[in-house]
């Protein structure tokens, strides 16, 4: 992969974020409606999947920012970008 597809992907992350919330916010709604209607059971399968999304949503977001802002396409140095990057890699292994 190049350092702008990256970019690429991570703005993708960013909008599979705000997907997300909206997945949380239906969630807190159906959760609503399932303790008014006294179904606790729902409104506990309501409430792991809002953590459940809130976990993937916030997983998502730092993924998003650290694509987007490590792999600069407008990097002034291509050099240091790649740099930067084995060092990175060398650290995941």
């Amino acid at each position: 992969m190049d350092e702008m597809s990256l970019k690429v992907l991570g703005e993708q992350y960013a909008r599979e974020a705000d997907n997300l919330e909206k997945m949380i916010t239906a969630c807190r709604e159906r959760r609503r409606f399932a303790i008014s209607g006294g179904n606790s059971a729902e409104a506990q399968r309501q409430e792991k999947l809002m953590e459940l999304h809130s976990q993937q949503r916030a997983d998502l977001l730092q993924l998003s920012v650290w694509l987007r802002h490590y792999y600069r396409s407008e990097e002034p140095d291509e050099g240091k970008g790649r740099e930067a990057n084995a060092r990175h890699q060398s650290c995941i292994a």
